[in-house]
């Protein structure tokens, strides 16, 4: 049987690094920096998040969960969709304060998914 508070963790774990490479790829992006076109930096959000998503549908399978049964996790996914159309926003803008609002707009759509996945309000 899969270990639920582990399955959690790295779920967890996973959001941390997903956001953490979002704020330093938007941050590289902002500076000019040249890492921003590494080879390897194009594929890894896509292989980071897809792995959260899986995390993400393992938990919500083992504990029944459905996004029409629990509201809190119909916005949580919308407010991810979000993030993830703000983060292409942010990454694709050509001018730096287009790219500062979606960033922003980002990490504000998922400081509100982690709220609603922590507190669960309705």
């Amino acid at each position: 049987m899969v270990n639920v508070l582990l399955l959690k963790h790295l779920h967890v774990t996973l959001v941390a690094v997903s956001v953490s490479f979002f704020v330093l790829r938007f941050l590289g992006r902002q500076m000019g920096a040249g890492f921003v076109e590494a080879r390897w930096i194009k594929p890894a959000p896509h292989l980071i998040d897809t792995l959260l998503l899986l995390s993400g549908i393992a938990i919500a399978t083992l504990y029944r969960l459905s996004p029409l049964q629990a509201p809190w996790l119909l916005v949580k996914l919308l407010l991810i969709a979000g993030y993830i159309w703000a983060g292409i926003g942010a990454m694709r803008a050509a001018d730096a304060g287009r790219r500062m609002l979606f960033g922003l707009l980002a990490l504000c759509l998922v400081g509100g998914a982690v709220m609603m996945a922590v507190l669960k309000p309705f």
